[in-house]
């Protein structure tokens, strides 16, 4: 910054109170520091000013430097302690500080300087706040939005930190909660802050405890406070903490998931170890999952001295079917921010598929029927053992949008000895780039036919010697359904069940399949596209009920606005295109038996949107279960609970013996394993790829 200044010095006499806002100066004044050009008012003008008082800055974005920014100084361009560098973006009209102890007494003392770029400021004027009550560890106060693009931040100085210590702990409050909301401190070099992770915005402040590291770089060039989907409110630096004060803490009750006409309430557990009865209030935050609020449930708790008690408190403002969050304070401090669920069987996610949804994708399905698999198994010597051999397996499925020829690939395990078995098909989440694919073990589930699929551009087919074209999948193709990554991803599941079709071994009638997160979108998807799955096991499925969807999480939401922006469609273009997709709708075509597993804290794929599937089965037999603590990830018991379901389900393993003898007896009729009659001799070629009964024996169709 330039030391040089246009200063227009102002001495004022206020004669104002703080009931109403009260001008210091206005005018028109581009705002640049590097051409000297700044706004100085003298310190007689704060002579009335108090704690937590607002100083409100009316500006012009301009934009014409790389960093647009509100900056206050002291009148020796020192950093004014409580204020820093505000970042600003188009369509700010204001910027907003509050007074802090330490601000005010430099304001007093020495006045201010208003710098920065990239702005015209247009006035300033000073409005009575809350008083200084709640504020007394503030260093920073105001309202600053981190906007979802990462485009603004905000700055605390040096100075700021003067009185910090070492096992402090600086609070950073927020509102305005967004999805997928977070927060990160960064050093004046824009590095990460020592010590100072990023987090998820939970509740209404995050912690971070004072390292000696952070506090040598707090020091010496203070922080920048970097973020998304919050409004920053203030910065406290609280004194360590020593323990003689009421704990608190809200353990898991009735799995945080409550069934229509059940009372769903909370339990707060409080520990006193003081040589006093302590009184303690407590605050509940409620809000939908959507963020809007709900209400807020304040009781005093009087802990007995050296006493523990446990505080059930009902949550009488959670009267419709949802998913809410809760905030739970206890004396100001927050205990724990979390998901419950209320009535999930009974939130309406109406499908909203469009007139050609089925035609759409019975187009779809004969473009795969017409290219021919030619299925290639390369067995893995290192993988197989005498239980199983397992292959590396190469297919043909439905072109894309360039019609090139597209080959798909995946991992499959069949046992060694005779027989026929039961088949579990493997679909997987959305990938990571890096990791190491899963293979399975020959002796892992021996007693099994297994294929774990990777779709195109993903997993294997995404490692060398193989390359993913498609860059970014959830946007590749979104200018048309037809072009859409999902259109052959779903197509590529669907590729998967016909493999399983064409192995001798494979007891068709017992082919199961299980996936999580776009793994489960693509059990669902392939469950609806096709009727020889014998049951499903989604868990914490991906594509589900896009226009709730992108309100609740950041991603990935952020992807399909960004494609809508380029296109210049409406959100109505936008969610028609991905209806086709959604899962919600694809349900309605789901008659097998199905699982689900799904977590509360998930911010992936919240559970909103995988209720949205499930509540439109078309299954009349159908179970979920929940993971109360859980984000991102299905239960450590979800292997064993799916598999027995899927061992509940199986149907006769008997094969051709089961069949009625007419049907093995008629001559020139070809039947399925179910021994349903599916076409003749004669158009045997032109049937879906598997295993049939021709003239009474078994064959294969490629």
């Amino acid at each position: 910054m330039k030391k040089a200044l246009h200063l227009l010095l102002i001495s004022l006499v206020l004669g104002f109170t703080h009931t109403n806002a009260a001008t210091l100066w206005s005018g028109n004044e581009a705002i640049d520091w590097n051409n000297s050009k700044s706004v100085g008012i003298d310190a007689s003008a704060f002579s009335t000013l108090d704690i937590a008082d607002r100083l409100l800055f009316n500006i012009e974005f301009t934009g014409n430097t790389d960093w647009p920014q509100v900056s206050l100084t002291t009148s020796s361009w020192k950093g004014l302690a409580g204020a820093g560098n505000t970042g600003i973006a188009a369509g700010v009209t204001q910027v907003v500080y509050t007074v802090t102890n330490d601000m005010l007494t430099t304001l007093t003392e020495e006045g201010m300087i208003i710098t920065g770029c990239g702005y015209t400021l247009l006035s300033v004027e000073t409005e009575k706040g809350p008083g200084p009550s709640g504020y007394e560890n503030a260093i920073w106060i105001g309202e600053t939005e981190l906007k979802t693009d990462w485009s603004t931040y905000q700055t605390l100085p040096a100075i700021s930190f003067s009185k910090t210590s070492v096992g402090d702990i600086m609070r950073i409050r927020y509102k305005d909660v967004k999805a997928g909301a977070s927060i990160l401190p960064k050093n004046s070099s824009w590095s990460d802050l020592p010590d100072a992770p990023g987090k998820t915005a939970d509740g209404v402040y995050v912690d971070y405890e004072v390292t000696s590291a952070m506090l040598a770089s707090l020091k010496s060039g203070g922080t920048i406070i970097q973020g998304v989907g919050v409004t920053l409110t203030s910065v406290d630096i609280l004194p360590k903490q020593t323990g003689d004060k009421v704990s608190a803490t809200v353990p898991v009750y009735h799995n945080w998931c409550w069934t229509a006409g059940e009372q769903p309430a909370l339990r707060v557990q409080l520990q006193n170890p003081l040589e006093e009865d302590k009184t303690v209030k407590v605050e509940i935050m409620v809000t939908t999952d959507k963020l809007a609020s709900v209400g807020t449930l304040t009781r005093d708790v009087t802990v007995t001295k050296q006493g523990t008690r446990i505080e059930e408190i009902p949550l009488d403002v959670v009267a419709e079917p949802g998913f809410y969050r809760c905030t739970v304070m206890a004396d100001g401090d927050m205990v724990r921010a979390f998901n419950i669920g209320y009535a999930p069987e009974d939130i309406v996610s109406a499908p909203d598929m469009q007139s050609d949804f089925a035609t759409f994708w019975q187009t779809a399905r004969a473009e795969l029927d017409a290219v021919a698999p030619q299925y290639t198994l390369t067995k893995i010597d290192s993988k197989s053992t005498s239980k199983r051999n397992v292959y590396l397996v190469e297919m043909k499925t439905s072109p894309d949008q360039s019609g090139s020829d597209i080959t798909i690939r995946g991992y499959y395990a069949e046992p060694t000895a005779t027989g026929t078995y039961p088949a579990l098909i493997h679909y997987q989440g959305y990938d990571g780039g890096t990791d190491t694919p899963w293979c399975m073990g020959g002796d892992d589930n021996p007693d099994w036919c297994e294929f774990i699929l990777s779709t195109r551009g993903q997993v294997v087919n995404n490692r060398p010697p193989y390359t993913n074209v498609y860059g970014d999948w959830f946007a590749y193709g979104f200018d048309h359904q037809d072009h859409y990554y999902y259109r052959g991803a779903f197509m590529d599941a669907v590729r998967a069940i016909d493999f399983m079709c064409s192995r001798e071994k494979v007891q068709q009638q017992n082919i199961f399949a299980e996936g999580a997160s776009q793994g489960g979108a693509l059990t669902l998807a392939a469950a609806a596209l096709d009727d020889r799955l014998n049951a499903i096991a989604p868990g914490i499925p991906f594509l589900g009920d896009y226009p709730d969807y992108f309100q609740i999480a950041s991603w990935p939401g952020n992807v399909a606005f960004q494609q809508r922006n380029k296109l210049g469609w409406t959100d109505e273009q936008m969610y028609t295109m991905l209806s086709y997709f959604d899962t919600k709708n694809l349900a309605t075509m789901i008659t097998c038996p199905v699982t689900m597993n799904f977590s509360l804290q998930d911010n992936v794929c919240p559970p909103h949107t995988n209720v949205a599937p499930y509540n439109n089965l078309a299954s009349t037999e159908k179970e979920y279960s929940v993971n109360a603590t859980l984000a991102h990830q299905t239960s450590g018991a979800w292997w064993t609970t799916f598999m027995q379901f899927f061992r509940d389900h199986m149907k006769s393993t008997e094969g051709i013996d089961d069949l009625p003898a007419a049907n093995i007896e008629q001559d020139g009729r070809v039947y399925n394993l179910q021994g349903q009659c599916v076409g003749t001799a004669e158009n045997f070629n032109a049937l879906p790829a598997g295993l049939y009964i021709v003239n009474g024996k078994k064959e294969v169709r490629k």
